[in-house]
């Protein structure tokens, strides 16, 4: 079964909210840019990255 993942990872003009699988997940994994993962449950994963993004705000730092 996929896995379905919701990241939060640098861009040039902030943080950039993208949703990963866990199949394309080993090209992602050493990726300095990356602030924070979550891990999304199967009711998650069908969510748009704007209501993921309400869900799982970018942490403050």
């Amino acid at each position: 079964m996929t896995q379905w993942y919701f990241v939060w990872i640098e861009g040039p003009r902030g943080p950039v909210p993208q949703k990963w699988s866990s199949e394309g997940l080993w090209g992602q994994v050493g990726r300095q840019d990356v602030i924070v993962r979550f891990a999304l449950t199967e009711r998650e994963a069908e969510l748009s990255l704007d209501e993921l993004a309400r869900l799982h705000p970018v942490p403050e730092e």
